[in-house]
């Protein structure tokens, strides 16, 4: 039997795990890709311990396999997926303590499960211990280049090429580091001296092709690109390989909606008539969708979903003054809207108010700063308004904000078209068709730039994919005919013009678009709304709708087993994703992704089976966890409260809905108590965990409750000894209240769990400030300045405590190094002051109060403390002035001089 039939036949029949995992032994043992498609299996089937074993497997025999490396990281970020491996490793290093494999295998485990800065820190130690550890070395750099760091990675390749000259997978890496830097030709002299050194490296001759291809050598690059294929057959059957990421469709649009008031639910209810009009207006019946709509209206006097389908009709139909109209009257309920706000300005933009537009999208960002269409729509505002720096830092934002929101991605590249950056608008387009494929726009944008950039025969497959992607794009068509005229096919060019006058009688310039999220909020309606397929057919204008209509309309799918087998594989793949990015930290998006698989699961809430409810508590407590880390806590209240409702004894929910408590106490939509009587319960329970208690203890010290902080925080330490982070928090809170020996304790414990860790050893420093032990913070800071010399903030305080120990030169020192690295920094500014006017020097020490107050910031307070140094010394300067201009040179001695006792008490308190 072959590996792929013993593959299904477990897949079919089942649940032997014995048998499945006896599937490692039986597959070919020389095949990558067969170890790689039975890790996906053992992923489906909750085995991440073992899917991650041979995903590993696979990268040994493969080491460029890409979607074998993204399988394991995704398995990899399953709890306890690595940890018989790091068992494994750390009692090999129990025996042998400087065993260089095991502590290299220990760093790459770590980088799989997020834990990236252990991982860099573990590889740092072994290239201090031996500079010339090639493997340590080539491991670094690819940390940085999978964490989207190319100029250091680059770096870190390059040192491991020149130790090891003749080691292949080096010098492929670091080519392919330059090919993505735009680096080519660099790129290329790299992997010639790799294939002369190796001739029949596959992967080598296929990057080449690729670099040729770029540099416009198009039949060296097929020549490469068939030579790879001699060498490597499988290079053309790679996308066999299964992969663990969905990228099937694009996730939902946003859905930050206001909550309205529930309508009726009844068979002629508002709710009813509004889900029709959704149905009507998918197909492009906008006549009778607005009667649906504002029958729902009169039904129901409250219902802002129907009206805002109505804005949003108007919006659609190009009757931006009405829509105008409806937006203004759902923004006098709903102000907190950042969509409402986002297409107010889509309505203004369309109707020439620019400036109103780009007002509207910047009220929708200050409503939800994460609004990646409102900072879109922003960038071709400011666009439009000439801002050409703010256009681009908008339309960047958009994109990393979310990177499936293709509008974003196509208007930068414009923006680099019009700009004349051409290479780096093919750079973002390239990107964007390799993630997805299938979009007509981003093919007609490349083959734009191409063009432009005189590469005709690139020009024509851009085109000419666009037109299969869409084979209405009339623009495309029009392209296309031009470049066939250009290459000589002229009987090509009059076919495809022809065909594009068919479709559209005149062309369109290509230019920055805005965009909306169309509402799909009804349960009855047919799905999303696509306005780009509607059917071309008559309206029903005029028609009676009977119920039969209405069945033909919204069809009621039947639900079976299967279909919740699909759904729950959905929402378990969407929570995978979202943990994933929990564990590297990006929380913002983790959200996103929660929230999405919580909202598909809402009537799963409470109904059978028990699977779908666990995993909508799962979603829920996610989506829970990642508002209260994006201080957002005061808008997963409602989750939480449903939680507690279905678990009230669990210690994570009660903990998360004290930091949401209090985060809303913050912004003063609820009162303390809310908060407190959380925090009250927490403490009566058993402790989940040291991390999320630490985290209830910094939402207890926000809202001012310092017992509870501290109880917390102790708690937090009794959980985990070693954690040194409690201890910090600890030693902050005893420092302002004064107790400063205490908090020396604190802060002395967390440093010896923690060596060299900044944030302790500068609250220390401020503890020794404070107790009058200047010589002692002296010691710690120069210390940690001769680690980290950039390190600003500990140069500042060093300086601080060189001038009260009056050694000024040494001071001055310090103040030069900073200036030489940052002119205008607030800080060096103000010491640099200081240090001038103790030597008299005011009328300098005077410029350098005026630059820090030019700054348009005042983070630290510096010009504060400029203004106020101004203020205390303008009487005598003014005097001083008014001698030296009128009376000319004084002749009276310092002692003689009235004022001189004014400006030596003027210079002593500056000084303080």
């Amino acid at each position: 039997m072959s590996a792929e039939a013993r593959v299904n036949s477990v897949v079919v029949a089942g649940r032997d795990l014995a048998l499945l995992r006896g599937l490692a032994d039986r597959i070919d043992q020389t095949d990558p890709g067969a170890f790689n498609n039975l890790g996906v299996l053992y992923h489906s089937k909750g085995l991440h311990a073992d899917a991650v074993a041979v995903f590993m497997r696979a990268l040994a025999l493969d080491p460029r396999m890409r979607t074998a490396a993204r399988n394991l990281e995704i398995a990899a970020t399953h709890e306890g997926a690595c940890d018989a491996l790091l068992a494994q490793v750390e009692v090999r290093l129990r025996d042998d303590v400087h065993n260089t494999e095991a502590r290299r295998k220990r760093a790459q485990l770590f980088r799989l499960i997020g834990r990236r800065q252990e991982a860099t820190d573990e590889l740092d130690a072994l290239i201090a211990d031996d500079p010339d550890d090639v493997q340590s070395v080539f491991e670094r750099g690819l940390i940085e280049q999978r964490a989207g760091d190319l100029r250091r990675a680059q770096r870190w390749f390059e040192r491991a090429a020149r130790a090891a000259p003749y080691e292949p997978l080096t010098r492929l890496h670091l080519a392919e580091v330059l090919y993505q830097r735009g680096q080519n030709e660099q790129a290329l002299r790299t992997l010639d001296v790799l294939l002369a050194q190796s001739p029949t490296s596959a992967d080598a001759h296929l990057l080449r092709g690729f670099v040729l291809g770029d540099m416009g050598r198009h039949e060296a690059a097929q020549a490469a690109a068939r030579q790879a294929s001699v060498l490597n057959p499988s290079l053309h059957s790679l996308q066999a390989n299964l992969s663990l990421e969905d990228g099937a469709s694009a996730a939902p649009p946003s859905t930050m909606e206001v909550t309205h008031r529930p309508t009726t639910n009844e068979p002629d209810g508002a709710l009813a008539r509004y889900g029709l009009g959704l149905a009507f207006r998918q197909r492009g019946y906008f006549d009778e969708a607005r009667r649906e709509f504002e029958r729902a209206i009169d039904l129901d006097d409250d219902a802002g979903l129907a009206r805002h389908a109505i804005a949003e009709l108007e919006l659609l139909s190009g009757d931006f003054a009405a829509a105008r109209y409806e937006y203004d009257v759902l923004l006098t309920k709903y102000d907190d809207s950042p969509r409402y706000w986002n297409e107010r300005g889509v309505a203004l933009h369309q109707g020439g108010d620019v400036e109103g537009a780009a007002d509207s999208y910047r009220r929708a960002l200050r409503r939800h700063p994460r609004y990646a269409l409102a900072y879109n729509n922003l960038g071709v505002a400011v666009a439009h308004l000439g801002e050409d720096a703010a256009a681009r830092e908008a339309f960047v934002r958009a994109s990393e904000l979310d990177p499936a929101l293709i509008r974003a991605r196509l208007n930068l590249s414009r923006w680099h078209v019009d700009h004349r950056d051409p290479l780096a608008a093919l750079a973002l387009l390239r990107e964007l068709v390799a993630f997805h494929p299938a979009d007509a726009d981003a093919w007609h944008a490349m083959g734009t730039v191409l063009q432009e950039l005189h590469r005709l025969d690139d020009a024509r497959e851009a085109y000419l994919c666009a037109i299969e992607y869409r084979p209405d794009h009339a623009e495309a068509r029009y392209a296309l005919a031009q470049v066939l005229g250009l290459l000589g096919d002229d009987d090509g060019a009059v076919r495809e013009t022809r065909h594009a006058l068919r479709l559209s009688p005149r062309r369109t310039e290509t230019r920055l678009t805005l965009g909306i999220d169309l509402q799909f909020e009804c349960p009855e309606a047919t799905g999303r709304l696509d306005l780009l397929s509607l059917r071309a057919r008559t309206p029903l204008a005029g028609v009676h709708v009977d119920d039969a209509n209405v069945a033909d309309l919204l069809p009621e799918p039947a639900v079976t087993a299967a279909a919740e087998q699909g759904l729950l594989a959905q929402a378990e793949r969407g929570c995978d994703i979202a943990e994933g990015f929990a564990l590297r930290g990006l929380h913002g998006e983790a959200l996103d992704r929660y929230e999405l698989v919580r909202k598909l699961l809402e009537p799963s809430r409470n109904a059978a089976p028990a699977s779908l409810r666990a995993m909508w508590r799962r979603a829920a407590l996610g989506e829970a966890r990642s508002r209260c880390l994006t201080s957002e806590g005061h808008l997963a209240i409602d989750v939480l409260r449903q939680l507690g409702a279905a678990d009230p004894d669990d210690p994570e929910v009660v903990a998360l809905f004290a930091a949401a408590a209090a985060e809303s106490a913050i912004r003063g939509l609820s009162e303390p108590g809310m908060a407190k009587r959380a925090m009250q319960r927490l403490l009566r329970m058993e402790s989940p965990s040291a991390a999320l208690l630490h985290f209830v203890g910094d939402a207890a010290v926000r809202i001012g409750e310092t017992p509870f902080a501290m109880a917390f925080f102790r708690r937090a330490i009794v959980l985990d000894p070693s954690r040194p982070t409690p201890r910090l928090s600890i030693a902050r809170l005893l420092r302002s209240r004064g107790d400063l020996l205490a908090a020396r304790l604190e802060l002395v414990a967390a440093l010896a769990s923690a060596p060299g860790w900044r944030e302790a050893l500068l609250e220390l420093v401020q503890v020794h400030r404070d107790a009058g032990r200047r010589e002692d913070a002296l010691a710690l800071l120069a210390r940690h300045v001769t680690r980290a010399p950039t390190d600003f903030e500990a140069l500042l305080q060093l300086v601080d405590v060189l001038i009260s120990l009056d050694r000024d030169a040494d001071a001055r020192v310090v103040v030069d190094r900073m200036l030489r690295n940052a002119p205008e920094d607030q800080g060096a500014l103000w010491f640099d002051a200081q240090l001038l006017f103790r030597q008299s020097r005011v009328r300098d020490a005077i410029n350098r109060w005026t630059r820090i107050l030019a700054h348009d910031g005042d983070a630290l307070g510096f010009g504060a403390k400029a203004k106020a140094a101004l203020s205390s010394i303008a009487d005598e300067t003014g005097l001083i002035m008014m001698d030296v201009d009128i009376d000319g040179p004084s002749t009276r001695t310092p002692d003689a001089d009235p004022r001189h006792g004014r400006r030596a008490e003027s210079q002593r308190r500056l000084s303080a």
